[in-house]
């Protein structure tokens, strides 16, 4: 059953979900003990809450990411990533697992359910069950009687007024003029909010001129008139403009009748400008109505050389902080991310927002964003963790001196963090990050993972990236039990790891196709899935698709590495590489950054000397690919290369061999007690025999047919074409 996009949540002061005591306007939840006593309650974010209201209004049916997005954020930078977010808080406050859900349940490639027992309090039970009542006429009885009471009332004030003399009569109507006129100020609070009545009042002062200058007070007053047109496009914000210079707002304030621009406001915007030497100087207040405290300032030093472009840089600013500052939910998430300057929240977010486009050139747009906001707050640490976390995104598509410089990036701010908060939690992310880009300490990387995921409180992306160790060695059924146990991304922290993009590469390639261009209609410039979706398309015999997503891979792929890989499986596929004829040599790039690509292209075609040859020159950062990409490129070496003792000995010698993979199955097996996830029949059969396993063991021996079938069509109809291209 599909959400409706709008709905009106149900108002509740408290309900019972299982053994907890939810509480939304207090955005708590209490856990309640066999005695009936309630425990400290747990705070959660405002918008968590929403989340978790919008499944209990939904119980029982399943709530896509879209919905909440639509719903709840309806903002144009969200994502699902901001949806999982919440999910990992909830399970987290709520005390519930992803993998054995007591109260919130994953329903794969759909959304979530609650399946836990909601219970309303008594009271609020009689009246939901009053309101379900529906005479027959289609208007509630509580309506009805309402109404007939309120008619009944209304026809004796009536009578009353009707036998009283008229001076009485018209004494009763100027007391009613004078309520009309003088409740509503009195039931306005000083402290309105959003939550209260739906908007904010700002008033935006005359800018003062420092020097007094005629020009000065024109560039203020352009200021200011440039502020008020860009605060008026804030939906929340209702903008009142007093006169245009202080000489006037002076004369004004004499008088009773213009008062109301300081009265009737909430908050009140106002600011100086200076002007030296050919630089300016503007600083900006947001002072508080009623009792003059400031909230928040900032000072903008920019040069005059072109003044619409400084105003223009104000502008957005102010904007953008006052969007986030004057909006209760925005600002409690600002906290919750990590600071209070609400300029640093809001690059924080834009860099959030191309972190999750994935391609090069939006990765880099996040560094910058990121790098930004840590500029604005030096010691916001989620903004550092997303400069690392965009960093090493970025370094999985470059060649090796691009590597190395966000190495260094991420060095400088892994230095960052440790001396800012040398305790804190974002270190063993970025420290998991650093090991990655790296290349050649998977087994350091294996070993915190295991000791982590050990310990009582692993951090979150511990499992997920456990789960990619174990596809890389062909562990593909114990992979997708940790990918199952694997809980989302922490509310106030940024993983490094995206169970979504790991799970699809558990996937048959028809399954591929379709969860890659699902992910494609919401980050349609994904540089990986797009070469994804063109070899998988080609495979299954649709090459003239698969060319349009080949194309669009090149327009984003800065390096061309991935997209040369691309290429070089699709033209195995079509026939166009032969070792009999050397013809794969033209495909291949005399360049050290494409070694692994070229080595791939030999192997598929057979020709294991030169394959040997390319691997073995592979840098330590390249080892990455050959850790995280083997698994899925040995489906297309033929069996003399993939039982050949010189291609394990090379595996071996490169950390990616027998060893490894004996290592991650010992991995499994020690870690049993407190994942629950055992080690396959496939894989324990191939750990006592003391061999190599080659293929994946998820895949059913219905599913392995099924790919062997297509690829020796595709083998069949590339002999054929050769055979007429001979002729």
């Amino acid at each position: 059953m599909a959400i409706k996009t709008s709905y009106e949540t149900q108002q509740y002061q408290s309900i019972q979900i299982g053994d907890w005591l939810v509480s939304p306007s207090t955005c708590t939840v209490s856990k309640i003990d066999p005695t009936n006593s309630e425990s400290e309650p747990v705070k959660i974010t405002p918008r968590s809450m929403d989340v978790l209201r919008m499944l209990i209004d939904h119980v029982g049916q399943v709530v896509s990411p879209s919905d909440m997005l639509e719903i709840i954020w309806r903002s144009p930078i969200a994502g699902d990533h901001a949806v999982h977010k919440a999910i990992a808080e909830l399970r987290s406050a709520l005390n519930d697992r992803a993998g054995q859900p007591r109260y919130i349940k994953t329903i794969p490639k759909r959304g979530y359910t609650l399946i836990a027992t909601v219970n309303f309090p008594a009271q609020q039970q009689s009246a939901a069950a009053e309101m379900a009542k529906e005479p027959t006429s289609g208007q509630p009885e509580s309506n009805l009687v309402r109404d007939r009471s309120e008619q009944q009332s209304s026809s004796d004030r009536s009578n009353w007024l009707s036998n009283q003399p008229v001076w009485t009569r018209m004494a009763a109507a100027l007391v009613l003029i004078i309520a009309v006129l003088t409740v509503p100020g009195m039931l306005r609070s000083p402290d309105s909010t959003p939550e209260a009545d739906g908007v904010i009042r700002l008033t935006v002062l005359p800018f003062a001129s420092r020097d007094f200058s005629d020009a000065n007070q024109i560039l203020a007053e352009g200021i200011r008139e440039a502020l008020i047109h860009g605060l008026a496009k804030l939906t929340h914000l209702q903008i009142i403009s007093p006169p245009r210079s202080p000489e006037l707002m002076n004369a004004a304030l004499q008088t009773n009748g213009t008062t109301h621009y300081i009265q009737s406001a909430d908050h009140i915007l106002q600011g100086s400008v200076m002007s030296s030497e050919g630089r300016l100087r503007v600083i900006v207040q947001l002072v508080r109505a009623d009792n003059g405290l400031r909230e928040y300032s900032d000072q903008f030093d920019l040069p005059m050389d072109d003044i619409f472009a400084v105003q223009d840089e104000i502008v957005e600013n102010v904007v953008s902080a006052l969007r986030i500052y004057l909006n209760e939910a925005e600002r409690s998430q600002m906290r919750d991310w990590g600071t209070t300057n609400p300029l640093a929240y809001e690059r924080f977010l834009r860099g959030e927002f191309y972190n999750n486009q994935f391609n090069p050139a939006d990765w880099q747009l996040a560094i910058e964003h990121h790098q930004a906001a840590v500029e604005l707050d030096p010691d916001f640490l989620n903004a550092y963790h997303g400069m690392a976390t965009a960093a090493n995104n970025l370094a999985v598509y470059s060649g090796t001196e691009r590597i190395n410089e966000l190495l260094q990036l991420v060095l400088d701010v892994h230095r960052e963090v440790s001396r800012i908060d040398p305790d804190s939690p974002v270190l063993d992310s970025i420290h998991a990050i650093k090991l990655r880009m790296r290349g050649s300490s998977y087994v350091q990387q294996e070993m915190q993972l295991r000791e982590q995921i050990l310990s009582e409180n692993p951090p979150r992306f511990a499992m997920a990236h456990y789960a990619l160790l174990l596809i890389g060695a062909r562990m593909y059924e114990e992979a997708n039990q940790f990918l199952n146990l694997a809980s989302e991304v922490g509310p106030y922290e940024i993983s490094p790891d995206e169970v979504w993009s790991y799970r699809n590469n558990v996937l048959t390639p028809s399954e591929s196709v379709i969860a890659r261009k699902n992910q494609l209609q919401q980050r349609p410039y994904h540089v990986a899935y797009l070469g994804s979706v063109a070899v998988n398309l080609a495979l299954l015999g649709d090459f003239r698709q698969a060319q349009i997503y080949l194309n669009q891979q090149r327009e984003v792929d800065q390096e061309g590495i991935l997209t040369h890989y691309t290429e070089s499986v699709m033209a195995f596929l079509s026939g166009d590489i032969r070792a009999d004829d050397g013809s794969y040599l033209d495909l291949m790039k005399k360049h050290p950054d494409f070694s692994y690509n070229n080595g791939v292209l030999a192997f598929m075609a057979g020709d294991l000397e030169t394959g040997i040859a390319y691997w073995q020159n592979l840098q330590p950062v390249q080892l990455r690919r050959l850790f995280n990409v083997t698994h899925a490129a040995e489906k297309l070496f033929p069996e003399q290369v993939l039982h050949a003792p010189e291609y394990q000995e090379l595996l071996e010698s490169l950390g990616a061999g027998i060893s490894w993979q004996r290592r991650l199955m010992e991995g499994v097996m020690a870690m049993e007690t407190v994942t629950g996830v055992p080690l396959s029949r496939k894989s324990r059969d191939i750990y006592e025999k003391q061999q190599f396993m080659t293929r994946n063991n998820l895949w059913s021996e219905h599913q392995w047919a099924e790919y062997e079938r297509y690829r020796a069509l595709r083998q069949s109809q590339s002999s054929a074409l050769n055979a007429v291209r001979i002729h």
